[in-house]
C-alpha cells in the first residue's frame, strides 16, 4: 500500500453548534488529531460580548480542552466587515452573507492547515440543511473558492458527497464512527 500524501491531522471550523462538535468528535474518534478554529466577528461573536457566541466560548474552550482538542480563536476583523457590505454571492434570508462568510472562514482555515502541519479541513455542514449555503452547488462553490478541493471533509454528510482525498487515501474511514 502506498503511503498517504494527506497528513493525518485536521483543522476544523468550530461554531459551537452541535453539528461542528459532532463532526469533530467523529474525526477524533478515528484517532486523528484536530486543531479547531473558532471565528469571531464584530457582530456578537466575541468572547467578551453578551452575544450568543460570546456566552458559550469559555465553557466550550474548557470542555474541549479537557478532551484534548486544541482550539484557536480568530477574529475576522475588517475583512469581514468589507465582505458583509458587499457579498459577491448575495445574502440569505436574514441578510447574512452565508456563502461568502463560509469562503472567508475556509480561506483562513486553509492558512491554519499550513501553520499547524495538517492535511485536511472539516466542517459540520450538513447537505441541504440551509437553503442558501448548504445546497450541493453552494458546497461545491465554497470548496472551489476556498482552494480546498478534495481536502474539505464534511463528516456529517460524507456518504452523500463524493469521497475526499483523506477518505480515498485511507486517512479517514467514512464507514466507521470509531477507530478499530
Amino acid at each position: 500500500m502506498n503511503p498517504t500524501t494527506v497528513k493525518r491531522k485536521a483543522v476544523a471550523l468550530l461554531s459551537g453548534g452541535l453539528d461542528s462538535m459532532l463532526a469533530i468528535k467523529l474525526i477524533l474518534d478515528q484517532g486523528i488529531p484536530v486543531v479547531a478554529v473558532r471565528f469571531m466577528t464584530h457582530f456578537g461573536c466575541d468572547p467578551v460580548s453578551s452575544g450568543s457566541c460570546g456566552r458559550d466560548t469559555e465553557p466550550l474552550l474548557k470542555m474541549w480542552g479537557h478532551l484534548g482538542l486544541d482550539i484557536k480563536l480568530a477574529h475576522l476583523g475588517q475583512d469581514y466587515i468589507a465582505m458583509v457590505k458587499n457579498p459577491p454571492h448575495g445574502r440569505g434570508r436574514n441578510m447574512n452573507p452565508c456563502v461568502d462568510c463560509r469562503v472567508m472562514m475556509l480561506n483562513w482555515g486553509a492558512e491554519l492547515l499550513r501553520t499547524h502541519d495538517a492535511g485536511f479541513m472539516i466542517t459540520g455542514e450538513v447537505l441541504n440543511q440551509r437553503p442558501l449555503s448548504q445546497t450541493r452547488p453552494s458546497l461545491d462553490l465554497v470548496e472551489r473558492q476556498s482552494g480546498l478541493e478534495g481536502l474539505l471533509l464534511r463528516p456529517l454528510s460524507a456518504k452523500l458527497l463524493p469521497p475526499t482525498r483523506p477518505e480515498i487515501e485511507g486517512v479517514v474511514d467514512r464507514s466507521k464512527r470509531r477507530r478499530t
